[in-house]
């Protein structure tokens, strides 16, 4: 019986089992921006203003073009230098441009690969299959391109759907006017819901890809038609999962509070440079090591729920409630 519940177990067990998996978890959580943008959307309108995102994010991509441009003419600039100049800037820049490949490969690979894992493990009955690193990386890079494409796509809608929504603030900041204040929370009423389905539906299409090998235009494609159909219990998948991601970063953070942050205060008033340098690496660690696994079982839970939606399976927690009460 279709249930969130035995879902969330599942995926927990999954998660917590199959450790391998939280490599997977640890790059695909980059790939996807720490998880997923529904709970980016959900947690930037939380933690501080509107006014504060939309600056935030106009600023980020000013300082992004700034940067490209500076690049771009740094590089023209280089020819003029010596040959010995010329050769050791363009090394160190191919150096970097082959580790950058190489991550953006590992990320979405691995977000593939966790997919392709967390199937055979949900699916399996009794005997738990043996999963090889190499085999479902091999798998997930046969997805790469498609699944490149869709997380590039998504960054660009939610992009796109948060800056519309700035405008009328920015403005507002500006003039002060009343009516700028309306069309900026009617926007908000009207974009947030969209950036979050988008996210949703993208999470769908990256399983349409791996799972049952749809090209891209046709993932996304049965996937708005599989969200459209089930919109409702993807929502209440998603809250509960942003509810549990929420709890996570909480904990963290009360744990690092209590345990570390004094001991941070103690060695920056006493200028232990290694304490400080030690404790900074714990820091980095356990937010890596807590984003692996909160990756791993998101991707499995969404999984897992894609499995069922795509038997015809399940029923939203409010219809449920509705029909009992009828």
């Amino acid at each position: 019986m279709f249930s969130y519940r035995s879902i969330l177990k599942q995926s927990w067990n999954i998660a917590w089992k199959n450790k391998y998996l939280w490599l997977f978890g640890l790059f695909a959580s980059i790939a996807a921006a720490s998880g997923s943008f529904e709970y980016q959307v959900l947690a930037n309108g939380l933690q501080s203003s509107a006014l504060e995102n939309s600056y935030s994010h106009i600023n980020g991509l000013i300082v992004v073009l700034s940067a490209f441009g500076s690049f771009c003419a740094g590089f023209w600039n280089l020819f003029s230098y010596d040959i010995f100049t010329i050769i050791n800037t363009l090394t160190v820049l191919i150096i970097t441009l082959t580790l950058i490949v190489t991550f953006v490969w590992l990320s979405i690979s691995s977000q593939a690969a966790l997919v392709v894992s967390t199937k055979k493990l949900i699916v399996a009955k009794k005997k738990t299959p043996i999963l090889n690193i190499r085999e479902n990386l091999a798998k997930g890079h046969l997805h790469f391109w498609p699944v490149l494409g869709l997380n590039i796509l998504i960054k660009l809608l939610v992009g796109l759907a948060l800056f519309i929504m700035s405008v009328p603030l920015l403005f507002l900041a500006v003039n002060g006017s009343v009516y700028l204040a309306g069309v900026y929370v009617l926007s908000f009423i009207i974009f947030t819901p969209i950036a979050v389905s988008l996210s949703l539906i993208i999470k769908y299409a990256i399983a349409y890809n791996v799972l049952n090998e749809e090209p891209f235009c046709a993932s996304l494609k049965k996937a708005i038609k599989l969200f459209g159909n089930n919109w409702l219990m993807s929502v209440e998948m998603g809250i509960i999962l942003f509810i549990i991601s929420f709890l996570a970063g909480f904990l963290l953070l009360v744990i690092i509070s209590i345990f570390i942050f004094p001991y941070l205060v103690f060695a920056a008033n006493y200028g232990l440079a290694w304490l400080l340098v030690l404790l900074m690496f714990i820091v980095l660690a356990l937010i890596l090591f807590t984003g692996a696994i909160l990756t791993t079982f998101q991707v499995s839970a969404w999984t897992d729920l894609f499995l069922e939606l795509e038997e015809g399976r399940g029923e939203a927690k409010l219809e449920r409630m509705f029909k009992k009460k009828a």
